[in-house]
């Protein structure tokens, strides 16, 4: 009997040690913690501490065999975004979910799959397409991909990483752009995402390299801004107030253009208030508003950053979206996180985009552009001369030609052996002409030298704010303000439609696969929001 109890407490404070819970002896019958306190033998306390040691030392290797990085994942998160490698990722996803993923396009769905970086190995893991490209069904190319570690368990994560995604760089030569301008505004401080290289397999069948991007998720959040518990939102494909108007008190108004990315998102009203600020602020007070809601010289670096490398699709330049806004609660501040970067350096884009000459450097707001934030901005001759001493201070810094062609040429030789195999349609779509990655280098190092060239001039000879030019092909005149401004808002419009459009065909979906299933009553409910979509978008049309 003695034995058998020697054992029992053996096994039971060994568990306890390992689980650091010593106070478990408090739990042991009373003839049992009397016999071990008082009068347990030498032997016995001895056995037992053996046991304590062993059970302590060999969790801890089965712990640390588990979790490769031990407890530094952010040195694993340094080492998976490093840029000076092509990393290699595995993907395995079943037949048949492939099957489902591809069925489903536009909408892009999750189905389960296992995901493999060194020797880091997780399943049941959730993986979907992502991205304009990718949800088109007749798309030939490589697809992006986004993977979701904490779909199925909330406390599931890689490296401590909720997501991460591999972005195709099909559209417009985002292999090279998005690292880029990335590292730039790492260099300024800016809080940004990490971005790399991968070269990405699917069953263990080659797809090619893509920009391995970090997610501006919760993770990114709890490392850049820990113990805020503010809201997070994204504006993807842009909609009304997405530019940052005042379009009404009601947050329900933004709920298209701000998609919220987090719990706290989901109630904007705080949102809206400071929406509102930005266009209702009277100008004797808008600087000091500003400064109390925002960090303006990192909006303003950001903004110069954009400007220098010709990131045009972004609220500070022709498009307004691709950007998140996140709320810190802690220091009470806002915050824009630039997204998705991967149209820079095109002096033309799609053959109307005049991103050299409609974008000057000391006026940055786009010709015939509005933009409440810029405008005001560029309105105020305080915060206009500090962003002029900002863009000059980068521009230096940053975008002096040599240098930065230098840079490119590091990335290309880095990827050129996986170019050679890589399945990419070998054009790039802002720029027609480019036919092959020397072309795409060549053309985007032709746009660092004339930007820089270009943009020193105007930030040393300011001038006035320019206005439309005349260009071969438009006819003898410049084309009026007026036009341009009603052109764009129907190109936003057009956009809205489409939105609406690959929202209607995911909704139909449903309907068709409930009235499959018979249940009439679900279908006949989410018909109203089918209804709700083909409503004519409010444009106005003034003259």
């Amino acid at each position: 009997m003695p034995e058998v109890i020697d054992i029992a407490l053996v096994l039971l404070l060994s568990k306890s040690c390992n689980d650091g819970n010593i106070s478990v002896l408090a739990e042991l019958p009373s003839h049992i913690h009397v016999g071990f306190m008082v009068g347990a033998t030498m032997k016995l306390k001895h056995i037992l501490i053996s046991a304590c040691l062993f059970a302590i030392c060999w969790g801890n290797m089965l712990h640390a065999a588990s979790q490769p990085f031990g407890e530094d994942l952010n040195q694993a998160q340094v080492e998976f975004y490093q840029t000076g490698i092509v990393q290699s990722v595995y993907l395995q996803i079943s037949p048949e979910d492939k099957r489902r993923m591809m069925a489903a396009l536009p909408e892009c769905i999750y189905v389960p799959a296992s995901f493999q970086w060194r020797d880091i190995k997780l399943e049941k893991v959730t993986v979907r397409f992502k991205g304009n490209s990718s949800s088109d069904p007749r798309q030939t190319h490589k697809r992006s991909y986004l993977v979701r570690f904490d779909k199925y368990d909330d406390h599931k994560r890689f490296i401590g990483l909720r997501r991460v995604s591999f972005d195709n760089g099909v559209q417009f030569g985002s292999l090279f752009s998005e690292p880029i301008i990335t590292k730039i505004l790492q260099a300024e401080g800016i809080k940004t995402h990490r971005c790399n290289y991968a070269k990405l397999y699917v069953n263990g069948e080659y797809q090619g390299v893509y920009v391995n991007l970090e997610r501006i998720d919760e993770s990114f959040l709890d490392q850049h801004f820990p113990e805020s518990e503010g809201g997070l939102w994204k504006n993807d494909e842009g909609g009304n107030g997405g530019d940052l108007r005042f379009i009404g008190e009601d947050p329900k108004q933004y709920e298209k253009a701000f998609e919220a990315k987090n719990n706290a998102a989901k109630n904007r009203e705080q949102l809206v208030g400071f929406i509102r600020q930005i266009n209702e602020t009277p100008d004797t007070d808008f600087l000091s508003m500003l400064e109390s809601n925002m960090e303006v010289d990192t909006f303003l670096r950001i903004t110069s950053v954009m400007l220098l490398s010709g990131a045009f699709d972004q609220l500070t330049g022709w498009g307004p979206h691709n950007f998140y806004l996140f709320h810190d609660t802690k220091q009470n501040r806002w915050h824009y996180l630039p997204w998705d970067l991967d149209v820079g350096f095109c002096e033309i884009a799609f053959g109307h985009v005049y991103v050299i000459d409609d974008w000057n450097a000391s006026w940055p707001v786009p010709v015939g552009r509005t933009n409440p934030l810029l405008d005001r901005i560029v309105a105020d001759q305080t915060l206009l001369a500090r962003y002029r001493v900002i863009a000059a201070e980068i521009l230096e810094k940053h975008f002096e030609p040599n240098r930065l062609c230098h840079l490119i040429d590091k990335k290309y030789d880095l990827l050129k052996a996986d170019l050679q195999i890589d399945p990419f349609p070998h054009r790039r779509a802002t720029v027609p002409g480019d036919k092959n990655y020397d072309d795409i280098v060549n053309s985007m190092k032709a746009f660092m030298r004339k930007r820089y060239a270009v943009a020193r001039q105007q930030l040393q000879n300011p001038g006035q704010r320019p206005k439309a030019v005349d260009r071969p092909g438009q006819g003898s005149q410049g084309i009026p303000p007026k036009l341009v401004a009603r052109t764009q808002r129907l190109q936003q419009a057009a956009q809205e439609m489409q939105r609406k459009m690959q929202e209607l065909q995911k909704i139909m979906q449903k309907i068709g696969m409930l009235i499959q299933q018979k249940k009439f009553d679900q279908a006949d409910l989410i018909m109203d929001e089918a209804f709700e979509l083909t409503e004519p978008p409010d444009v106005s049309t003034d003259r």
